[in-house]
């Protein structure tokens, strides 16, 4: 099976099993990761995905990481089917 997470080097573990069990559900066509920005402060997330917003190709979402916020863009062609899986499995705060 052709891979549908294209990965940054330095992306690691914890948020690189989301992004490959995101891309896995029947409705994702491909999941990218975008900017990196470190994140300050001590505060723990309350979700691993604090965003989730439309965009043209799909969603565009925001993972929270270790000391870091991640973007990353999931293709696909029925947006609110994915937003609910993620809901579904606790990914989100929503």
């Amino acid at each position: 099976m052709r891979r549908r997470t294209h990965h940054k080097h330095s992306s690691r573990k914890g948020y690189r099993r989301l992004l490959d069990r995101l891309a896995a559900h029947e409705a994702v066509h491909r999941v990218a990761t975008g900017r990196v920005k470190p994140r300050m402060g001590s505060g723990r997330p309350v979700a691993p995905i604090s965003k989730v917003r439309r965009v043209d190709s799909g969603l565009s979402i925001t993972i929270n990481a270790e000391g870091a916020m991640i973007d990353a863009y999931v293709v696909t062609d029925r947006p609110d089917e994915v937003a609910a899986a993620m809901r579904e499995r606790g990914w989100t705060a929503e």
